[in-house]
Parts: C-alpha cells; sequence; structure tokens
C-alpha cells in the first residue's frame, strides 16, 4: 500500500476521470492523472484493497475491473524496478507453489513405499511362522 497507494492527501479519482476510461497512458487528460497512480489508489487506496490486490497477483488475476492490465500500466508507470521486482516475485510464487506441491507427492509415495515394507515384512514373517508349523 505505502508503494503504490495513495499519498498522504491524495485524491487523484476526484480530478482525474476512472484509469480504465484513459486509453493513451502517455497522453493523461491532466498531468496529474498518471495511469499507475490512478490505478495504485483504486487498487491500492486501502490496506484491505492492497491486500485483496496482492492476493489476486499471486494467483495470476492481473486486469483491473475493465479488463486492461494492471501489471502493465504499473510497469508503465514504475518502469525498471517494478518490472524487475514482479518478475521475481512471480517467479519465486510459481516455483515456491511447485515446490510444495511436489514435496506433498514425494512425501505421500515414500510415506506410501514405507508402509508396504512392513507389510512385505510383516507377510514374510508369517510365512516363515506358517512354513514352521507344518
Amino acid at each position: 500500500r505505502l508503494v503504490f497507494g495513495p499519498g498522504e492527501g491524495q485524491d487523484l479519482l476526484s480530478i482525474c476521470p476512472e484509469p480504465d476510461k484513459i486509453l493513451d497512458w502517455d497522453d493523461p487528460p491532466l498531468a496529474e492523472c498518471k495511469i499507475h497512480s490512478l490505478y495504485g489508489e483504486v487498487y491500492f487506496g486501502t490496506v484491505k484493497k492492497a491486500m485483496f490486490t496482492t492476493f489476486l497477483f499471486m494467483i495470476g488475476n492481473f486486469d483491473s475491473a475493465h479488463g486492461k492490465s494492471l501489471a502493465l500500466a504499473l510497469a508503465h508507470g514504475y518502469g525498471d524496478t517494478f518490472k524487475t521486482v514482479f518478475c521475481v516475485g512471480m517467479i519465486s510464487n510459481f516455483f515456491g507453489l511447485f515446490n510444495i506441491i511436489t514435496a506433498v507427492f514425494v512425501e505421500s509415495t515414500i510415506s506410501g513405499l514405507k508402509a508396504n515394507d512392513v507389510k512385505r515384512k510383516y507377510a514374510r514373517q508369517y510365512e516363515q511362522e506358517f512354513v514352521r508349523g507344518k
């Protein structure tokens, strides 16, 4: 919220049009109406909005309410810094998620194999006892 949200006392939405209605990001209707600032105010204006928008980014939804890309709008305004942080964050999210999924499968496979080994051991012992008894 502190990075993308509005500054103290900033209320661009009262003087600027809705960010989804601005067609040319390089030539806003007013000089103050920069696209990344407007989207920041709409989607990162409060802590709740910022948390929800961050959650949507984590699950892969980068669109505004009208279907425009928030990632592109923020990258347009914040430049290479945003692009770098965004890419590193998305890569670590995806690799972290797949790492957890893989770990769950490996763990369940190993515990299943251990259970099979124990059953085989008991079956061999039972067979030996059964053969001895005859």
